[in-house]
Formats: structure tokens, C-alpha cells, sequence
């Protein structure tokens, strides 16, 4: 218009006055050769932030935008479908063609073993903890569990009680390259287990499977499940008491969301899939898992381990006991294979965990002591002396001289 305008012989201010604008802009736009290309400012949108979580779970396998809006809701999303929807639809032919067959086990066949881990303040200070999560291939049933180490031991426990929450185990576990499980492969690449935890296997009756060095997506169930912990779980977390609370409250979390929602996958719910895994009986012989550390009994009840004291019933006294440390946060004491007494473990030094029930019975030193025969010592008295007349005295003189 403005280039129209100056060949019909207009100055340039009089284009200006026409258009209501500055001379220097009828200028400029009569230099350039292009019209002006506008682009519309865009708004942040509230699916920003789960954007990147949005794909990861269409890149699982995940098309179903119901599903995925119930899971970014829970993560704090307060927007609508509509826009999760079109931001989906473009996506999808890139994401079925990227997406591979994955690989289904049969029922009671398969689980998968990894670590992850967090960072938490522990009194002031930064401290990491170690989750141990165990997912059934089938059901996709999760179990989850917070540690202060990944020693042996602590792998072993984190099996048994991961075996008593399922009610059974798989008959193969597959884990990663860890130093616990595979001690190294020789020249052909075969697995050289680690002994002990072989002999675990064996002793609970499953297979343990390593997958190959660099192939993530061998075990991408259990990888899925270490990151669903970090997204779902860890977020709703604001404090706990101990490392034994936040178990308790990780527990909770997986009896109340993480089993009993449409899993993205299977689009079934895992806790309704479980009844069908027909999982084999685990060994109800106990295992030595873990190291136990002998201990006499105070004549207060107690007994020492890591600078704490803890209690147990006062019938023990005297006696020597086994303090068994399970790793996540609980304390049992053992008499033989009898466990008498289960703590909180102490989250500092040099306090004490006590149990009242524990005390009762035991004599305190205020009890008076029973009274034993002590001979008594007992002053002589002065003997009297009667007071005479001296008449008397000289009577008795004279009769000694009569006689005399």
C-alpha cells in the first residue's frame, strides 16, 4: 500500500499523515522488498511441565490419554483433555513406528530386580538412600523398599520380604551386571555368579538371569518401575521419622496407588493381574542372610550396637542374644531363632530405644534387702554404789577386832 502510494506520486509525508504512523516507518517499508511477517506471542500452557513425561510414557507404549491424563493429575496437572489430546494426536504415528515389540512373560514366570537412588536431609545433612524395587513381569505387580546400602546382605533381605509381600516368587529374576548378583564374565562372555547369592537362589528356588552388558531394555520393566518410584511416590513425600516410617509409608503408597491403579502397559490393574500369576512357594527355612552380632544382656535389659541401646524382655538378662540388622531401618533381637524384640532402628548415637513392656517384672535396686542376723553389741552399765553413814564402817571394825 505504501509502495502504491508513492508511485502514484505522494510524499512521503503526506503517506505518513495519510496512514497516521512516522515518516522513518513509510521509509523503512518502502526499502524492504517483503511484507512483514507477524507471529502470534504463545502462552506458557499448564501441560508444559509433563510435557517430557507425556512422551516417555507414549515411547513405553502408552497411547491411551484417559490413562495418562488420570497419571499427570495425581502429579498435580489441574488442565483439561482437550489439549493433552492435541498434543497427542501428532505424536502417535512417530511414536508407534519408534516403539518395539516388547517382550510378554507368562504368568509366574518372570521378575526384574534394579536399584535406584535418592537424596534426602537427614538431620541437617545430605544423605543418600538406596530403593530396591522388585516388579513382576506378568501383573506388574511392584514391590518398593528404601535402604541405607546395596551390600549382599541387604539384597537378600530386600528378596525376602519382597517374596513375603508377593506371597511367592517367579522362577526366573533377571537383574543388571551388579557386583552382588554376577562377580564377572569370563573370555566368552558367560556369567560367573556370585557364590553366596547362588546359593540363595537355590535355597528359595528361582533362577537369577543376567541380562547382556549395555542392553537396558532386557530389564525395562523393573527401569520403568525404579522411575514410576522417583515421579509417583518420592514426590508425595514431604517428611518421615525414620527410614522404618518412610517404608511404612512407601507400603501404603503401593497398596493404595501403585497396585491398584490401570497400569499404562497392560491397561489392566496390576493387584487383578497378580491373582492369576500362580507364583511358586518360596523357602519358609530362613536363609542366613544377614549377619548377626552377639550381645549379653544388661541387668537394665539392654544391649549395646552402634553406640544406641535397645531393650528386650527382662526374663533375658544375663543372657546372650543376636542383634540383627535388617538395613531399613528395623532392629531384631534374636535368643536362637526365637525373635524376642523388634526396634525402630536409633537415626543418631547414644540413645535408647525402649520397650515399658520389656521392664516389667524387673526388680529395681529400690527393693528393700531382706534382712540377715547380725550379733549386737551392747554397752555394760556402771553399778550402783550405796551411800553409808561412817558409824556403820566404824561398828564394823570394832566387831572385827572382837573376834579377833
Amino acid at each position: 500500500m505504501i509502495k502504491e502510494m508513492k508511485q502514484k506520486g505522494m510524499y512521503i509525508t503526506d503517506i505518513a499523515n495519510e496512514l497516521g504512523c512516522d515518516r522513518k516507518t513509510v521509509r523503512k517499508w518502502l526499502n524492504k522488498d517483503e511484507l512483514p511477517v507477524y507471529k502470534r506471542k504463545q502462552r506458557p500452557s499448564k501441560l508444559d511441565p509433563y510435557k517430557d513425561y507425556i512422551r516417555q510414557r507414549m515411547d513405553e507404549g502408552c497411547f491411551n490419554a484417559v490413562v495418562i491424563l488420570d497419571e499427570i493429575r495425581k502429579q498435580g496437572y489441574t488442565g483439561g483433555d482437550t489439549i493433552l489430546r492435541d498434543f497427542m494426536k501428532p505424536l502417535r504415528p512417530q511414536m508407534k513406528e519408534k516403539a518395539t515389540v516388547r517382550f510378554e512373560t507368562l504368568p509366574g514366570e518372570q521378575a526384574q530386580v534394579d536399584w535406584g537412588t535418592v537424596t534426602v536431609n537427614w538431620d541437617g545433612r545430605q544423605k543418600q538412600l538406596h530403593v530396591f524395587v522388585m516388579v513382576l513381569c506378568y501383573s506388574r505387580m511392584i514391590y518398593v523398599e528404601f535402604m541405607e546400602d546395596e551390600k549382599l546382605e541387604t539384597l537378600m533381605g530386600c528378596h525376602v520380604r519382597a517374596m513375603q509381600y508377593f506371597g511367592g516368587i517367579t522362577r526366573k529374576i533377571v537383574y543388571d551386571n551388579m557386583k552382588t548378583v554376577v562377580k564377572e564374565r569370563n573370555h566368552e562372555g558367560k556369567v560367573i555368579w556370585n557364590e553366596r547369592f547362588a546359593a540363595f537362589a537355590r535355597h528359595h528356588g528361582f533362577i537369577p538371569w543376567a541380562c547382556k552388558p549395555y542392553s537396558p531394555r532386557t530389564k525395562g520393566k523393573v527401569e520403568n518401575g525404579v522411575k514410576y518410584v522417583k515421579m509417583n511416590f518420592w514426590p508425595r513425600v514431604r517428611t518421615f521419622e525414620s527410614l522404618h516410617d518412610l517404608n511404612i509409608q512407601a507400603r501404603y503408597w503401593m497398596d493404595t496407588v501403585a497396585n491398584v491403579r490401570v497400569h499404562g502397559t497392560t491397561h489392566e490393574v496390576p493387584v487383578e493381574r497378580w491373582r492369576h500369576e500362580n507364583l511358586q512357594r518360596f523357602n519358609l527355612i530362613p536363609f542366613e542372610t544377614v549377619e548377626r552380632h552377639k550381645r549379653r544382656v544388661s541387668s537394665d535389659c539392654q544391649v549395646s550396637y552402634e553406640s544406641n541401646r535397645y531393650s528386650v524382655p527382662f526374663q533375658w538378662v544375663g543372657q546372650i542374644v543376636a542383634v540383627q540388622d535388617d538395613k531399613n531401618g528395623r532392629i531384631r533381637i534374636f535368643a536362637g531363632d526365637e525373635l524376642i524384640a523388634e526396634h525402630t532402628k536409633a537415626s543418631d548415637r547414644h540413645q535408647k530405644m525402649i520397650n515399658p513392656e520389656h521392664l516389667k517384672g524387673l526388680k529395681h535396686s529400690s527393693t528393700p534387702r531382706k534382712q540377715t542376723y547380725q550379733p549386737r553389741l551392747v554397752s555394760s552399765p556402771i553399778p550402783e554404789v550405796s551411800e553409808r553413814s561412817l558409824d556403820v564402817y566404824d561398828r564394823f571394825a570394832e566387831e572385827v577386832n572382837v573376834h579377833a
